[in-house]
């Protein structure tokens, strides 16, 4: 099969140019390549998952020499789980690579094993000794001259000479036993060994080497536990008197521990790690836990005693598989769902065993699996110990777009806490603290070296991420959009537009200086038709004008192409920013247009003064307190447009129609100085004739100079069709879907600004923390060039030290805010209980927003909120009072009973003695 290899590039990749250097055995030319770039070495080649020293261990063609030219480079001889040079070099016919890579490799890796099987096994099993049996002797002798363990079984406790018996490899068969002293009986197969295979079809003329009677105690121990024996095991470890120096043994597979772990036998593993097993040992040719893998293959009785270990730590990874898998059958000892609740029950009385954020190789984290296939049980419980809605996976899902509305209402409200057992709910210093972390990204730190102790360090290298993109998503999902009402959102988005409030207001004032500049240019200058001569003060205005809107113009274009830059795909989404693309051009050819004719001059300026003021609207819009009139005006606006071009149809028909039969000639008149004049009919012409019909559906019809005489039935009729249909039924059906439109937004007023404070802060957060660099035009030049030094993860962030500012929380402070419901709903970072009043700890930012205070409706339910979580209290009290009263009750009942029998049987023994 011919190597598949990128084609889409204009120059080749340098692993491509190094694969074929290494098969042409190019020396000079694979030196220079690797010196230049040592990342060759590791690199996996696609479809096929090898690096290079693999691959030329497969090559038949490739030269010694070539091959010690990589290993003297520096390679990795150690291979990988899947893949080992050993391993493969036994298998290619040309013996030579196979002495190259003996020669190399230490004396201890002549054993190392893959999925449990030797280089011997691997060379026994293959298919490339079927078809050349006497040439792969060859290698099978270098082998054995090496040391390998001609004795070592693999993962069914067969040794390589029973496979090739079974086989009937008579050549092999009498080269294992001319070099090496074999055992022939230890390992079997449904009763059959190697012995017996051999002698049934007579494999081996010569004498067969004697029984070995007494097993070496290492090899005894794998073949009981690879037989799955679990009480020989048991009753033959316990005739050791020197147990330990035995339970962390391994064969160059696994140890005793893995191979447990990996076949569920429950017994020994008790017995091992009772014993001081290391539950944590792996070896270099399987480095997975004792722990990983009891919990991928299910059986929960082995995790449960090894996650007792205080040295046994659980991975993200693992913890992802098993939530992923937490919904598979279970069996007698398999129970993927009962391991994943045993890692969360450790989680809940010791956080610090994992990540609960930590992400697996999709970037998923628990709570991404957990919605998707465990209970809602589990989901509550990751929610409950900090696990974050807000992570992006690989495809950019992050889980709240998983979780229902019903449970992600019922962890807002588990986000507000406060001191169930307080009686004290009514006083003004009673505190409610609001949790955040469901919400946000958790705060990591980058990969870089800093003194962690100092406080400074962990805030300039803390990861700036958006701390809003959950609620924007919620504010962008119907479903989602009534918890934007919730105390813990509405708190997060009001100390959210606290901090980017500035910015509005300065890009507010900006875009207005630049509009009224671009006015008074307008009208000082570009614009100014008076045949009188300016006064010098408007000349000097006009020059003043001039200077500045060139000053804010470029200004504007700058932030636009930012903007653009920054997210493309957001910036060409938005309406808005098309209509300041259109001002920019026209503004810019308003400037920079030599000469333009007064009809020009005109046009543009009237356009420009309209796009302005309609994008200032549009801006001022913004604020949380003005968004409902611009709300209501976009959304009559777009339900207007969308039924009016349903009903467009029907309005160009009575146009058409009015064209042809209201049209008439135009008529020449004799002025009084002897010039001729014309008359223009309104539906001389299509264009005219619409833009007329248009004009009359506002009522508008100058019935006195429509021409009803030329066909003055049918004329009349279409006419009255056309009043009684457009301008009565259609105009009153817009003005009604008009009214009901804005009384919606009307009784929705709340929601409305929590929508619109949302997506602005959104959006200035995406700006602010997005990537300048145009990533898109990066990745398309370096997948032609390949050579192009471009890392994808690169990213520059041109307003890192406001974007710094914008964050609420920092790394040295808890995603919390502490509320007063009692006193106003006043909102605090944090609050010192003795001196009632901000810690002087805090930063500035949280000194200016101490005295921020939530809306009246807003306190009414977080005291909802309280209220509901103390009669909840009071309830479970008074029903365990009612239960103790009970059991009272039940104890008088059996007591008088009791007694009531003791008095009876008295009564009895007293007549009896009478």
């Amino acid at each position: 099969m011919p190597d598949l290899i990128q084609t889409d590039t204009i120059c080749p990749p340098p692993h491509t140019v190094l694969l074929e250097s290494v098969k042409k055995n190019d020396i000079k030319t694979v030196e220079a390549l690797i010196n230049s770039n040592k990342d060759l070495l590791t690199y996996k080649y696609m479809f096929t998952g090898k690096t290079i020293l693999l691959t030329a261990c497969t090559e038949v063609d490739v030269e010694p020499l070539t091959i010690q030219t990589l290993i003297n480079l520096g390679i990795n001889l150690e291979g990988n789980a899947e893949w080992k040079p050993l391993h493969l070099a036994v298998q290619n016919p040309n013996s030579s690579t196979l002495e190259v890579i003996l020669r190399n490799i230490d004396a201890e890796q002549i054993n190392d094993t893959v999925e449990g099987n030797t280089a011997l096994h691997t060379l026994v099993k293959t298919d490339a000794i079927r078809e050349n049996e006497e040439k792969s002797c060859k290698n099978i002798e270098l082998l054995l001259k090496a040391g390998i363990n001609i004795n070592q079984g693999d993962g069914k406790n067969l040794s390589a000479i029973f496979w090739a018996t079974k086989y009937g490899y008579r050549h092999v068969v009498k080269t294992i036993l001319a070099t090496s002293d074999v055992d022939l009986d230890s390992h079997e197969l449904r009763g059959e060994t190697a012995r017996t295979l051999i002698e049934e079809k007579k494999l081996y003329d010569e004498q067969l080497p004697k029984q070995i009677i007494h097993q070496i105690p290492k090899d005894k121990l794998f073949s009981l536990i690879k037989l799955a024996q679990e009480d020989e095991f048991i009753k033959y470890f316990e005739e050791f008197t020197n147990s330990s120096d035995f339970v962390n043994m391994d064969d160059g597979t696994s140890t005793l521990l893995q191979y447990c772990c990996e076949r569920g036998l429950t017994k020994i593993a008790k017995n091992l790690i009772d014993k001081g097993a290391n539950v944590t040992k792996i070896i270099k040719n399987y480095d997975i836990t004792p722990l990983e893998l009891a919990a991928k293959n299910g059986y929960y009785e082995i995790l449960a005693m090894l996650v007792e270990k205080a040295d046994v730590g659980v991975t993200p990874r693992l913890f992802c598989y098993l939530v992923k898998y937490s919904d598979e059958a279970k069996f007698d000892q398999i129970d993927h769902e009962k391991c994943c609740q045993i890692i969360l029950e450790k989680l809940e009385s010791n956080e610090s065993l994992m990540d609960i954020n930590g992400e697996d190789e999709l970037k998923n984290t628990p709570i991404h699996y957990s919605l998707r296939y465990a209970d809602e049980a589990t989901t509550k419980k990751l929610l409950k110990l900090g696990a974050s809605l807000a992570c992006k996976n690989n495809f950019g899902i992050m889980p709240i777009e998983d979780i229902k509305p019903e449970l992600l209402e019922r962890r807002l409200d588990d986000c507000v806490k406060f001191n169930v057992k307080n009686k004290n709910v009514e006083k003004r210093d009673f505190e409610v603290t609001f949790d955040y972390c469901s919400l946000i990204l958790p705060r990591k730190c980058k990969n870089i070296k800093f003194d962690e102790s100092d406080p400074e360090d962990v805030r300039n290298n803390l990861k700036i991420a958006p701390e809003t993109e959950v609620i924007a998503y919620m504010s962008r999902a119907p479903e989602f959009r009534p918890l934007l009402k919730h105390p813990v959102i509405v708190s997060f988005l009001l100390m959210k537009w606290h901090r980017i409030r500035l910015l509005f207001y300065t890009n507010l004032l900006f875009y207005f200086m630049f509009v009224t500049f671009l006015i008074s240019y307008i009208f000082t200058y570009y614009a100014y038709f008076d045949i009188e001569k300016p006064s010098d003060f408007v000349v000097g205005f006009s020059k003043l004008s001039c200077s500045m809107l060139n000053l804010t113009f470029w200004l504007l274009v700058l932030r636009e192409i930012f903007q653009m830059t920054v997210s493309p795909t957001n910036y060409f989404k938005s309406f808005e920013n098309f209509v300041e693309i259109v001002l920019v051009i026209i503004t810019g050819m308003i400037l920079y247009i030599d000469a333009p004719s007064d009809d020009t001059r005109k046009q543009l300026a009237s356009v420009a003064i309209l796009l302005g003021a309609f994008e200032l609207v549009l801006m001022v819009g913004q604020h949380p307190n003005i968004s409902m009139n611009v709300v209501m005006l976009k959304t009559v606006s777009v339900n207007f447009f969308k039924l009016f071009l349903w009903y467009s149809l029907l309005i160009l028909a009575f146009a058409l129609s009015f064209c042809i039969l209201f049209a008439k000639p135009r008529m020449i008149y004799q002025n009084l100085n002897g010039t001729a004049t014309f008359e223009e009919e309104d539906f001389t012409g299509v264009g005219k004739s619409v833009f007329k019909t248009i004009v009359m559906l506002t009522g508008e019809f100058d019935a006195a100079s429509i021409n009803f005489h030329t066909y003055p039935i049918t004329s009349k009729l279409i006419f009255s069709l056309f009043v009684f249909m457009i301008s009565i039924i259609l105009v009153n059906l817009l003005n009604a879907l008009a009214v009901s439109d804005m009384q919606s937004i009307k009784n929705e007023v709340e929601l409305v600004g929590h929508i619109t404070r949302t997506q602005h802060i959104y959006y200035v957060e995406s700006m602010l923390l997005g990537n300048i660099l145009p990533t898109t035009l990066m990745k398309c030049i370096q997948s032609l060039f390949c050579c192009f030094p471009w890392d994808k993860n690169t990213t520059f962030t041109f307003f890192t030290p406001i974007a710094r500012r914008i964050c609420i929380f920092k790394a040295s402070q808890k995603c919390q805010l502490i509320v007063f419901p009692n006193n106003h709903g006043k909102i605090c970072y944090e609050y010192d209980v003795a001196s009632k009043r901000p810690r002087s700890s805090l930063l500035s930012c949280s000194q200016n927003c101490s005295d921020t205070y939530l809306d009246e409706e807003t306190v009414k339910r977080i005291h909802a909120i309280v209220k509901a979580r103390c009669d909840k209290r009071d309830e479970s009290a008074i029903s365990n009072t009612e239960k103790l009263y009970a059991e009272i009750a039940a104890l008088k009942t059996k007591l008088d009973h009791f007694l009531s029998t003791s008095m009876n049987n008295k009564n009895e023994f007293k007549q009896k003695d009478s």
